[in-house]
């Protein structure tokens, strides 16, 4: 049986465009792990709102994908998405 139970938190949202529409949701798991629900896929993200805990991102990247964490590391310096 598996008893483990993931959880998962919205912590900020992906913003697109130049109405700040919501372009997606990045949750945080109790595994540490960054996921991000994406709502509007005609739309490039090009910030993250909040900004994310650089310690989330740290933390992050040694149970998450490589494409989410370089995203979100762009987007957090700034850059724009590729």
């Amino acid at each position: 049986m598996n008893t483990r139970q993931d959880e998962g938190t919205a912590i900020a949202r992906l913003v697109g465009g130049s109405s700040s529409l919501t372009v997606g949701w990045i949750y945080l798991w109790n595994t540490f792990e960054l996921g991000i629900l994406w709502v509007r896929s005609d739309l490039a993200p090009e910030r993250i709102e909040p900004p994310l805990d650089p310690e989330y991102l740290a933390r992050a990247k040694s149970v998450t994908s490589d494409e989410i964490t370089a995203l979100l590391d762009r987007l957090a310096a700034g850059e724009p998405p590729k």
